[in-house]
């Protein structure tokens, strides 16, 4: 039987950057992606034949334009378009991100001449492990937002947004698997719990498609190469994690103090937004120091780039 190495698992962690692409983002895999697609979200999309991938780095048109990156971009074989981003880390501006992506997907679609706007159907799939601000705390796990007006009719059908929140699915006891005939369910408590399984599970596993997801996630299919970049992923994550935790409770003294001083002379209000700013400007200190990049940076803090290398 395998034994891990280096304190992995015997399955890799999918829903790291490295394990997620490789998984879902790849032409030998993307029966997965077509097959996750489907059990999930085909009564909204139609069901997927095939897809085929896009480039994931969309440049900017003017030098005054910023360039993104997706995760994984694709278009089905009816020509919808299919923006697929896994997030661990809450971000601010997380919402106006989305909507700045599926905006870039649907302009870059757009062709000279084209008088009826006949650009394709956007889809934005979200995988998001922590709890968006914009959404209740609930034990939901899922969200569809579409155009629609005020007395709820669709306005359009060409931009849906959908959300999935595997927090929800962080303990293997919540989920019964009973419950695993909805295929959605299925799918994200896998995608939550399976660097928690066992070649038994592996072993035990009837359905083609989750064999197949759970042989593509066994660390000794990784070759030298690819176990460096998955355990990159990993501490690049907790990083990331490290360095906000580390700077908040670096700050959580500082940031009572100069609330309290500032609440007395100016107001609690007052006192709290300095102190929050505070906090902000450890983390980014911290992360700088760490390597993490600028555009990281700003989204993790919500920080202008100006403030964070204190222009």
């Amino acid at each position: 039987m395998y034994q891990p190495q280096d304190n992995t698992t015997y399955f890799i962690y999918p829903l790291a950057d490295f394990s997620f692409k490789r998984i879902f983002g790849t032409e030998n895999n993307k029966e997965l992606l077509i097959a996750f697609l489907n059990q999930t979200l085909s009564s909204d999309t139609g069901v997927i034949a095939d897809i085929s991938f896009l480039p994931q780095e969309q440049i900017g048109n003017s030098q005054f334009e910023k360039d993104v990156i997706f995760d994984i971009y694709c278009t089905s074989q009816s020509g919808d378009h299919f923006i697929i981003e896994m997030q661990r880390s809450k971000q601010h501006f997380f919402t106006n991100r989305v909507i700045s992506y599926v905006s870039r997907a649907i302009s870059n679609s757009l062709r000279k001449g084209d008088r009826h706007y006949n650009f394709p159907t956007v889809y934005s799939v979200n995988l998001l492990d922590f709890q968006p601000d914009v959404f209740p705390e609930n034990e939901e796990y899922f969200w569809k937002v579409m155009l629609k007006d005020n007395a709820n009719r669709i306005f359009s059908k060409k931009l849906l947004l959908f959300f999935f929140k595997l927090s929800n699915f962080a303990a293997q006891s919540t989920v019964k698997r009973e419950s695993f005939e909805n295929g959605m369910v299925k799918w994200l408590y896998y995608l939550k719990n399976i660097q928690n399984m066992s070649e038994q599970d592996l072993e035990n596993e009837e359905d083609p498609v989750f064999k197949k997801l759970l042989e593509e996630c066994k660390y000794s299919n990784l070759n030298n190469m690819e176990q460096e970049e998955y355990r990159k992923s990993l501490l690049e994550y907790e990083g990331i994690r490290d360095a906000i935790e580390c700077a908040r409770e670096d700050a959580a003294k500082e940031n009572f103090e100069c609330g309290l001083q500032q609440g007395l002379q100016q107001g609690r209000v007052e006192g709290r937004e300095e102190g929050e700013t505070k906090a902000k400007l450890s983390i980014a200190k911290s992360m700088l120091e760490k390597g993490f990049d600028i555009d990281t940076i700003i989204s993790i803090t919500g920080l202008t780039e100006e403030e964070i290398l204190g222009r």
